[in-house]
Order: structure tokens, then C-alpha cells, then sequence
């Protein structure tokens, strides 16, 4: 069975379980996931509705409660539940943050079990935070309504990726079952995702059809609507998303697990490559590539090299053969977008962080959330600069230093690894997608969707405490 002996050695805060409690254990890893694409289908079937509002909030503060001593059932249940396509309530909470506020609610301890250096990250962001706001405060007919305008994006941008989802996965670290470890990647994280996208665009319709022809190329500007909600195909928000379902599917799929997990990586891989060419956005292609390079590098001394070769050579193969069988409008859109970005080399992103770099020396202190900067509110296509522009050089330092420190601690943690080869998998997962992230973050936001955020930062945590080194 796929989730047999799963959890011979569970979390359960450390202490030993019996053979009955690993035996429920099971059943409940198994139950979650079925439980998150329930709430994912229903998201779907609801949309943005007060009914799945109500339900999930309900919902998720009833399972928190039964399960907050049921470790891994929970943060899988949390895990799928991130791929929800949308957000709770008009300030748009993302659905596994709202999981995570309960469970900080119900267990504040864990938020002092993290990493040290995030704390000094969070106190920076915090006093750009601060700095910024005496100029979000007073944005909106009211103080109240601009405290809640940005305390959504606060609390989706800042608190969820420095201290609620670290604490949603900072137990993971304890595990000591690597073939748990590897299923809660692929079936809770890398799936349900994948599933929604590809479903998304060849079971859906265009949403947008009239204002994505306004732009040259319009194929990059779709929105697809799946059931009733609108799943956005703008390349430079799915790249980043695509960018991390590739690179994690990839470290799966170069590992020496289960044949099954390394079938299923491969059409996760599939699938990805088919709509990262049908967006073609060339920033994230070449940082998703960066990601998989170090992958495969850094996998050398784990696997022979024959091995090694051969999924090289499949990955090449794949792509190859998903762009031999696209329609022709989309060969000759992804011939465009590179005659466009490498042969003449368009340069429009340097003038966008040119404007960015004038509204951040006009505003050291941060303007609030923005994507936009300048007298033209242009997009500043970087998230260091976005954060930068909105939370003042404070903020920009502390995200930089998030995803530095992330990559950093990555590298290091490699001696700490076993070659078991699912824990091998998760570690080079989280190696590659915080690699594509940090060189993606140079050229689009994946501030912009969060959904994408969301997922990509849930991935690099998750797989960050699986790495770690158990406390015990």
C-alpha cells in the first residue's frame, strides 16, 4: 500500500508511539489528503462565495482542534489545502495561513521554536513595517480601513512566510520516517498544485479574452475559469509556481525511490514543462533551469553517474518532445517570446527598477504593500525592490536576507543528510525551488498571486525542517 508503514516513526512531540497509534496515524495521513482536495474541489465548486467562507472557517478551526496533537495528518491536511485557488474573505487570507493562525492560537509555543536568525529577520521587517506606515496609514477614507488593507497583506507576505508557516512545518524536523517526509512532498505539496494548473488550462475557458488581446502577445496574459474561479495564466505570476513544481518534481524524479513516486514525478514534470512553454516566461525558465542544474550537481555524490546521465537525458527528452507537439500558435509564441527576450534582448526591465530605485530614494521608509512604483505606477518586476519600494530598505534587507539565509542554510545542511534516498529527494527539492526562487525573485513578483507565494514558500519550509537535523 502506498502509505504503508509510512510513519513507523511519527512525531507526536517526541515521544515513542505504539504499534495502534501508528496504525490511526496512518489512516489519518491518508484521510488528510483526501480531506484537502475535498475543500480544493469545493473552492472550485463555491468560488469566492460566503458559503465556502463560513464552511472553511469552521472547517479549519474544527480540524486544528481534533488534530492539533496529530502532527503530520494536520500539516499534510495544511499542506494540500495551500493549493486552494482561492482566498478567504475580501481582505484574502490564503487557506493554509488561516490553518496556521488557529494552530498559533491553540499552540503559541511553537512559534519560539524556530530558527534563531528568522526572529532578527521578522524584528527588521517589523521596523519596516513601522517606518512605512506614515504613508499606508492614512492611504484610505479611514485609518481602520487602511489597518486592515495592509494587515492582510502583512499577515499574507510577512508573518506567513517569517513565522507561520516555519511553525506549521518546524515539526517535521523530529521525523524520523524519510518515506513520510517524501509523500507529503509529492502528494500533498506537488500535486494538488499541478493538478489545478494543467486542469486549468485544457479543461477551462478564457476569462480574459478582451483584454488579453489588447497586449501583443496574449497568449502570456490568459486567465482560465475552472468551475468558478478564475486560475491566472499571467507568465510572470505562473512562472514562479511552475518554476518550483519542476524543480521539486525533478528532485524526485532523479532519486532512486519507489518507481511509482518516480512515475508520478515525471508527469508532474510533464505537465509543468507543457505550460511553462505555453507561457514562456523566460525569467522563470532560466532560473527553474539554475535550480535544476544544482540539483543535478549536487545529487552527483548521491546516485552513480550512469543514473545520473540517464535523467539528464530524460528531462532534455521530455521538453523536447512537449514542444514537438505543440499547436503552432504556440511554437510561434514561445519563437516570439525568445526573439524578444534573447535575440534583441529587451531591456524594459531595467527601466522598471530605474523608476523602482526613484521611489525607494524618495521613500526610504516604504510606501506599504505596492507592486507598482514611480509616477507611472509601472510594476517593478523584482520582489526584492517591491518589498523595498513598500516596506522601506528595512523590509528590502529582510526579504533579501530570508532568501539568502534559506539558500545558505540549504548548502549547509547537506553533511547533515543520510542518503536515504526520500530524505535525499526532499533536501534537493527544497535546494532547487529556493535557488529558482531567489534568482526568479530578480526579474517578476511572486508577491502577486497568493496562491503561487504561498505554495513556493510552503515547499522551501517544509522541506527546509525535513532536512534538519532531528532535536531529540
Amino acid at each position: 500500500m502506498m502509505f504503508e508503514n509510512s510513519l513507523s516513526s511519527p512525531l507526536n512531540n517526541g515521544r515513542r508511539t505504539l504499534p495502534g497509534e501508528v496504525a490511526r496515524e496512518q489512516k489519518r495521513a491518508l484521510m488528510a489528503i483526501v480531506i484537502g482536495g475535498t475543500v480544493i474541489v469545493a473552492s472550485i465548486s463555491l468560488g469566492s462565495s460566503y458559503a465556502f467562507f463560513i464552511g472553511f472557517l469552521a472547517f479549519s478551526f474544527f480540524m486544528t482542534s481534533v488534530w492539533k496533537d496529530s502532527d503530520l495528518p494536520w500539516i499534510f491536511l495544511v499542506s494540500v489545502t495551500a493549493a486552494t485557488p482561492i482566498a478567504i474573505s475580501r481582505e484574502q487570507f490564503a487557506c493554509n495561513v488561516v490553518f496556521a493562525i488557529w494552530f498559533a492560537l491553540r499552540r503559541p509555543h511553537y512559534l519560539f521554536q524556530l530558527p534563531k536568525w528568522i526572529y532578527i529577520l521578522f524584528i527588521l521587517m517589523l521596523t519596516g513595517i513601522f517606518s512605512s506606515s506614515i504613508n499606508w496609514l492614512f492611504s484610505r477614507p479611514t485609518i481602520i480601513g487602511s489597518m486592515m488593507h495592509e494587515g492582510a497583506n502583512i499577515l499574507n507576505f510577512i508573518i506567513a512566510p517569517f513565522l507561520l508557516l516555519p511553525m506549521v512545518y518546524v515539526r517535521m524536523r523530529e521525523s524520523r520516517d524519510p518515506a513520510a517526509m517524501l509523500r507529503g512532498l509529492l502528494f500533498c505539496l506537488i500535486i494538488p498544485s499541478t493538478v489545478i494548473l494543467i486542469s486549468a488550462r485544457l479543461l477551462g475557458s478564457v476569462a480574459n479574452a478582451w483584454e488579453a488581446s489588447q497586449h501583443v502577445q496574449s497568449i502570456g496574459f490568459f486567465d482560465y475559469k475552472l468551475g468558478k474561479v478564475i486560475v491566472t495564466f499571467l507568465r510572470t505570476e505562473i512562472g514562479f509556481i511552475l518554476a518550483a513544481l519542476v524543480c521539486a518534481s525533478t528532485a524526485v524524479a532523479i532519486s532512486p525511490v519507489r518507481l511509482l513516486y518516480r512515475v508520478i514525478a515525471g508527469a508532474c514534470i510533464l505537465s509543468n514543462v507543457f505550460l511553462f512553454l505555453t507561457t514562456a516566461s523566460f525569467g522563470s525558465i532560466f532560473s527553474c533551469i539554475l535550480g535544476i542544474i544544482i540539483i543535478y550537481y549536487t545529487g552527483f555524490g548521491a546516485t552513480s553517474y550512469t543514473k545520473m546521465a540517464i535523467s539528464v537525458l530524460c528531462t532534455f527528452c521530455i521538453v523536447v518532445m512537449v514542444y514537438s507537439l505543440l499547436p503552432d500558435n504556440l511554437k510561434s509564441y514561445v519563437q516570439q517570446r525568445y526573439q524578444t527576450r534573447i535575440t534583441d534582448r529587451d531591456t524594459d526591465r531595467l527601466a522598471l527598477w530605474t523608476r523602482a530605485a526613484e521611489q525607494i530614494i524618495r521613500h526610504p521608509e516604504g510606501i506599504g504593500f505596492s507592486l507598482q512604483s514611480g509616477d507611472l505606477n509601472t510594476f517593478t518586476h523584482n520582489d526584492y525592490l517591491a518589498y523595498t519600494v513598500s516596506y522601506g530598505i528595512a523590509g528590502g534587507l529582510a526579504y533579501l536576507f530570508l532568501l539568502c539565509g534559506l539558500l545558505i542554510s540549504f548548502m549547509r545542511m547537506r553533511r547533515y543528510i543520510s542518503y536515504d534516498p526520500s530524505q535525499l529527494a526532499v533536501y534537493l527539492a527544497g535546494l532547487g525551488v529556493i535557488a529558482a526562487l531567489a534568482a526568479n525573485s530578480m526579474t517578476d513578483n511572486m508577491i502577486s498571486s497568493r496562491w503561487y507565494f504561498n505554495i513556493n514558500m510552503s515547499i522551501v519550509w517544509y522541506s527546509y525542517f525535513c532536512s534538519r537535523p532531528s532535536q531529540n
